[in-house]
């Protein structure tokens, strides 16, 4: 009855101070950062002192808090910032669910996560699903926390999830310790490290430049279970929101929105958290039959997040974040690196003093001094950090042997195939002997050496010089060069949209008509591509591809990309492929 009472009253949200609240809030959060910049891979100096401070920070602000009954104030703070940024992180992965489901590949491959753990293998085939599904409940529990909606279920769910998921990368950041001190020390190491968890998707390599490293993701994930530990402590107090707390925690939660917007440079996570929030309160205040309030809340958030994934799922993200977002350069997006510049230092124990010194490589006049020195460690100082080129594995190309005889007509190819025939192929004479077939290079054939007594010319023919080592011909550089170029990209053959297949047909055609080069760009064996065109009649010419890259270039199975000198003018998914003359009158004509 007591409880009741409680439960029911009017809480006191400002506690004993609403201003001591607040200081004792902001100093539990600065003490929060400076932990979490102690910890940090680029603090070199100082690590010490920071988590020092950090730590007492943070206990000196739930201290303050407890006594003067302001950790209810701080759950409002825990709320707007989990809330807002479990919408971001669900809507950035809802944009691109096949970019998240071929990350839980790299999971759940054989020597990734279920390596460790074999269970996990059984989701295998299921990882669209479970990008979408996830998506799904990060974006509903990030609403449901700022909305305060079944706020007991809720912090149990954020609670298990944040458990889960920092256990996960933790797990990674430990894999790639383990596999960099393998390679350190020259040991086997048979596991397959996950180094981006796929957090926010391919948005913060895409705005900022890079993911987060394991480590930083895995204190990213610590500093969200602790806001999730407020919430949860503080469940028993939190109710459905009044209208008085909507208009506090809404607009708290979008400038969290807003601060992550700004740093993936794009702003519809904004709008569409305006359209959940508000439109779950609308809806929330609707009659409905027997559902509560709360229900029907989460239930306009889950179809309204639903909805958006299966339209991505099924076309292309809405926000573009890889290398080949349509206005991109590829060839920038391929130069665009900027090499590491760096120096080896070696590091010796001072005999004398104990002292670990560090010395340039050319400075072995004084630690070669064996009675002095002894050698400790070799180090590597970076004097300015490297980055990898956006695009490194785009590369197109195609056997001689796979070559059409309309491939040949085409100026560039027989260019490329009359400089290097020659360094492959080579005339061979076959030779028959009583100790079976014999195959020479036919300049190495002499009858002194071969007489027709004992061996027999079969033929002469044209074979390659090293059958193990085939003519390939890389067609990147024209493709890159080309006025317009269409590429079709299949990134599993037996898995296609095989309804779309006409659609494709009739965009060769179109192209084949008017001399623009269309290539299908796929990682098929021959076999596979030889039964594709035995039934869709589609002869466009294959050329190989690295099997992850065409991943990155369209979501879509198959999908289609018209370059312009290296520009990607433009991108369709299966089901909406354009027709020819449509594309051709807004791209190509004019």
């Amino acid at each position: 009855m007591n409880e009741m009472r409680l439960r029911n009253s009017k809480l006191d949200v400002t506690g004993r101070s609403l201003i001591l609240n607040i200081v004792a809030i902001v100093i539990n959060l600065i003490g929060l950062v400076l932990i979490v910049k102690g910890f940090h891979e680029s603090t070199v100096n100082g690590q010490f002192s920071l988590r020092l401070v950090g730590g007492l920070l943070m206990t000196v602000g739930i201290i303050l808090m407890v006594l003067l009954k302001g950790m209810f104030l701080f759950s409002y703070v825990a709320r707007a910032i989990v809330g807002g940024l479990f919408i971001v992180s669900g809507l950035v992965k809802a944009n691109d669910p096949w970019g998240f489901a071929f990350k839980l590949d790299e999971y759940f491959e054989p020597g990734g996560l279920t390596y460790d753990f074999p269970f996990f293998e059984h989701f295998t085939e299921f990882t669209l699903e479970l990008s979408i599904i996830i998506s799904v409940v990060e974006i509903v529990l990030g609403a449901a926390v700022i909305l305060g909606g079944k706020i007991k279920l809720t912090s149990w769910l954020l609670v298990l999830m944040m458990l889960f998921f920092t256990g996960l990368t933790w797990y990674t950041h430990w894999c790639s310790v383990t596999e960099l001190l393998a390679l350190e020390t020259g040991e086997e190491f048979s596991r397959q490290c996950v180094t981006d968890c796929g957090c926010f998707g391919d948005a913060l390599r895409g705005s900022v430049g890079r993911s987060l490293t394991p480590f930083e993701s895995f204190w990213k994930d610590l500093v969200l279970f602790y806001f999730c530990l407020i919430i949860f402590i503080n469940q028993w107090k939190i109710k459905l929101n009044t209208v008085k707390e909507n208009w506090l925690m809404v607009p708290a939660s979008i400038l969290v929105i807003v601060f992550f917007s700004w740093v993936f440079g794009w702003f519809f996570p904004v709008l569409f958290a305006l359209i959940a929030l508000l439109g779950a309160f609308v809806v929330g205040n609707l009659s409905l039959g027997k559902l509560g309030k709360a229900w029907k809340m989460a239930i306009y958030v889950c179809a309204v997040s639903l909805l958006f994934s299966l339209y991505t799922a099924n076309y292309l993200p809405i926000k573009d974040y890889r290398p080949y977002a349509i206005g991109n350069n590829l060839k920038d997006q391929m130069t665009n690196g900027i090499p590491e510049e760096a120096e080896f230092l070696l590091e010796y124990e001072n005999l004398q003093t104990g002292e670990i010194e560090k010395f340039e490589l050319d400075q072995w006049e004084v630690y070669g001094d064996t009675s002095k020195y002894k050698y400790h460690d070799r180090v590597k100082n970076v004097i300015v950090a490297g980055r990898p080129a956006s695009i490194s594995d785009f590369t197109a190309r195609i056997n001689y042997e796979d070559l059409s005889e309309e491939d040949m007509q085409n100026p560039y190819i027989d260019s490329l195939v009359t400089a290097e025939y020659y360094a492959y192929y080579e005339e061979k004479v076959e030779l028959e002997s009583v100790y079976g077939i014999e195959v020479i290079p036919a300049m190495e054939y002499d009858t002194i050496y071969y007489p027709d007594t004992t061996y027999k010319k079969l033929r002469t023919f044209v074979d390659l010089i090293e059958p193990t080592n085939p003519f390939g011909i890389d067609l990147t550089d024209y493709i890159l060069r080309e006025d317009f170029v269409f590429l079709m990209t299949i990134r599993d053959i037996n898995s296609i949209n095989e309804k779309s297949i006409a659609d494709f047909i009739e965009v060769y055609e179109g192209a084949k008509t008017n001399n623009i080069p269309f290539f299908i760009l796929s990682p098929a064996t021959n076999d596979e591509i030889a039964a594709f065109r035995e039934k869709f009649n589609l002869n466009a010419t294959f050329l190989g591809i690295d099997g992850v890259e065409v991943k990155i270039l369209v979501r879509s199975n198959p999908g289609l990309l018209l370059l312009k000198k290296a520009v990607v003018l433009d991108k369709w998914p299966s089901r909406s492929v354009q027709d020819f003359d449509d594309i051709y009158n807004d791209y190509i004509k004019n």
